[in-house]
């Protein structure tokens, strides 16, 4: 253990629902080190969710991009040098490692040490030159081509085959089915990161990660495999586990011995399903995002290689805990207002400490349902937040539908997970309100049960249709029923606006899409860009008609047989989150102004706005229709008009609903209390704590274990308790 404080920077703390590696390396590094540390996060906007992370970073510094050249990083990096001494600095993204690399003598002389690649050895192992790397080395590889034209996608794709990897130069992956799905992804990505795309054969199979630290002498310092055992629909591995494959690390090996690398890296490989051949994918010029791992494994990276730099040729001592899992969840908190103007203002500033929520403990037992972040974050895990903080609740019960369920490893939010079923599988035998209800009968028997909050959007009408039953055996539901839901559906809202002339807000012109003529007649109508929504879940934005077209069938695939089509409205994005009681009177509401939005149009930044007369609005209309229990509501204020287009209302919590619990305006709660007929607190909750924070949203690696997830499956509950 060393007394002095070791100063390190680093970059990465960004990426939002696809994060960047600088997170990860800071969590190890504030996890391993032992002895005093100060973490520095160099980020390149003031609203970098993943710097504002509590007990992670001590202080942000703006930088420059690297766009505007070597010479004023440099600059900018000496200046806070000198301010606030860097021992090492770790570069967390693939654009900087080249960049840092050129001036790496020039910041050694100063006092800074790194440990990289030459640049040239970055610029071989490239997206768009792996292959020539992979040929030129004996490496098995899939089939890979750098596509320039965009015209001759459609020629080079269906040469491959489907389906196929689209791939951007730098960044960025979807998998395609077809020639009009491959020229929608490579659209998109050229459009991100400029120079084509790359197209890539698909090999079926399992995926697995190397992580690797390299000393400068070309030796391999620390390394350690891992295997992808729960990805996302985008190709994101969200679950993963270290595995001891002597096949994968030799290959590792020898792939390093040729790469004349120094620092870290990650090897992503296929192991073909038919034939167990390892195929290179891609190799990453830094630590990748799950880095994390590591240290749950006893084998902390980041660690060994800051301490490397500190004292080279330092020996790495223990071994590697071989089935150590992660799981990727997600971690919100109230920043400051004033932290961000600061760091906006002066280009540093400290990250505050934040408050603990203290764990009370009361007399009822709520289960929450939409518990997970696999894919989108659900409600779920907020309305768990806000109920730890709720004086009432004593017990809190997870109810999930699947192992690789995020929030079944959140021990410190829930006191028992419970499965409730597969999803849609038991509705679809016309089975599913039975077996739901005899479910919870069964939890409450057990554990206690007094109120239920579904958080998922096709769950809602199943809860509320056993709503009577369940209210007879003494667990409480507050939900919209049926007519009032199809009125303030995506159908239904056009007609009631339009009807009433709200003057709070208005609502966009709507065309139902059956047919491809009815979509060719909203594009000539509304023109570019169009929105075209499911009628049960989903939105997506095309620029195009061929987009149109693609994203109609699409829709159709998934069991959308009708859509609606809207012109786009742009502008700044509003959400508010309500509840209402069983008369329909608006018990208390919280509005925000959305800040950041990852690709999927998700909040993970904002801030509190007061939307007093739309809100007031609001509650006259969920009055007429007669609305019962929680609203997501999201608006958009024209850019061009400065009027409020009210564009969805979703029949539970939204997404950010945890904020409300973080600054006292707990809606969860008060949903909680209506259930029981208690009185509920006075609206608004801490306005001082509401309006002096920023609601931000980053992801969080957590522990997982095989275990829990096969106590989940075999035995359908897990105690924390």
């Amino acid at each position: 253990m060393t007394t002095t404080e070791i100063h390190v920077a680093l970059t990465g703390l960004s990426g939002l629902d696809n994060p960047e590696p600088g997170l990860a390396v800071a969590r190890a590094l504030r996890s391993g080190w032992r002895g005093p540390l100060r973490l520095d996060g160099l980020v390149y906007d003031a609203l970098s969710t993943g710097g504002w992370t509590p007990g992670v970073a001590d202080c942000l510094h703006l930088i420059p991009p690297i766009a505007q050249g070597d010479d004023a990083v440099l600059q900018r990096l000496l200046t806070l040098h000198q301010r606030h001494r860097f021992d090492v600095l770790i570069p967390c993204l693939d654009l900087e490692v080249p960049v840092i690399s050129r001036l790496s003598s020039r910041l050694a002389r100063a006092g800074i040490r790194t440990l990289l690649p030459e640049a040239g050895d970055v610029q071989a192992i490239s997206k768009v030159n792996l292959s020539a790397f992979c040929y030129a080395n004996d490496v098995v590889t899939p089939r890979t081509v750098h596509v320039r034209d965009l015209s001759t996608v459609p020629l080079h794709a269906d040469s491959f085959g489907y389906p196929l990897w689209v791939k951007g130069t730098v960044a960025g992956a979807r998998k395609v089915y077809n020639r009009e799905q491959a020229v929608f992804e490579a659209e998109i990505l050229a459009a991100k990161w400029g120079g084509g795309v790359l197209l890539q054969e698909t090999i079926e199979g399992s995926e697995h990660m190397v992580a690797a630290v390299v000393r400068s002498d070309g030796s391999c310092l620390s390394m350690i495999s891992a295997r992808k055992l729960g990805t996302n629909l985008r190709g994101k591995s969200v679950i993963g586990g270290v595995i001891d494959d002597p096949v994968l690390k030799r290959i590792a090996s020898r792939l390093v011995s040729k790469l004349h690398w120094r620092g870290p890296l990650e090897l992503e490989f296929v192991r073909a399903a038919s034939g167990g051949q390892f195929y290179l994918i891609e190799i990453n010029c830094r630590f990748p995002a799950w880095v994390l791992l590591s240290e749950f494994a006893r084998a902390n990276m980041p660690v060994a290689l800051v301490k490397e730099m500190l004292s080279p040729g330092t020996a790495v001592r223990g071994r590697v805990r071989v089935g150590s899992m992660y799981a990727r969840d997600v971690q919100e908190m109230a920043v400051p207002i004033a932290a961000v103007r600061e760091l906006k203002r002066s280009g540093s500033a400290p990250v505050p400490a934040v408050r603990a929520l203290r764990r009370r403990r009361g007399d009822l037992t709520v289960a929450v349902t939409g518990i997970s972040a696999f894919e989108l974050t659900q409600p779920g895990l907020g309305v768990a937040r806000c109920l730890r903080a709720a004086p009432e609740v004593g017990r809190l019960l997870g109810l999930a539908y699947a192992p690789n369920d995020t929030g079944l490893f959140r021990s410190e939010l829930f006191d028992r997970c419970c499965r409730i079923g597969f999803e849609h599988d038991e509705a679809k035998k016309g089975q599913g309100d039975a077996a739901l209800f005899d479910r919870l009968v069964a939890i409450r028997k057990k554990n206690g049960l007094d109120v239920v909050i579904p958080n998922l959007d096709f769950e809602i009408g199943r809860y509320q249709r056993i709503a009577p039953e369940l209210e007879r055996i003494g667990i409480r539901t507050l939900l919209p029923g049926v007519a009032a839901r199809r009125k303030l559906g995506k159908q239904g809202l056009a007609e009631l606006i339009g009807r009433h002339q709200w003057s709070g807000f208005e609502y966009p012109e709507t065309m139902l899409v059956k047919s491809r003529s009815d979509l060719v007649r909203a594009w000539e109508r509304f023109g570019n860009p169009l929105i075209l929504k499911g009628l049960v879940a989903g939105a997506v934005r095309l620029f195009s008609l061929k987009q149109a077209l693609m994203a109609w069938m699409r829709f159709k695939a998934e069991g959308e047989a009708q859509v609606l089509a809207q012109p786009s409205v742009f502008g700044e994005e509003f959400g508010v989150g309500v509840v209402c009681d069983r008369n329909g009177r608006l018990i208390d509401a919280m509005a925000l102004k959305k800040l950041v939005m990852c690709e999927r149009g998700k909040t993970w930044g904002a801030t509190p706005v007061p939307l007093l007369q739309a809100v007031a609005d609001l509650a006259e209309m969920l009055r007429k229709v007669a609305w019962v229990g929680p609203a997501d509501v999201e608006f958009i204020r024209d850019s061009v008009t400065e009027k409020l287009e009210l564009i969805e209302i979703n029949p539970r919590f939204p997404g950010w609903i945890g904020f409300s619990g973080l600054t006292g305006s707990n809606l969860p709660r008060q949903l909680v209390l209506a259930a029981m007929d208690r009185q509920p607190v006075p609206a608004g909750g801490d306005k001082a704590l509401t309006q002096g924070a920023i609601f931000m949203r980053t992801v969080e690696e957590i522990p997982a274990a095989a275990s829990t997830m096969a106590a989940f499956v075999n035995r359908g509950e897990i105690a924390y308790d």
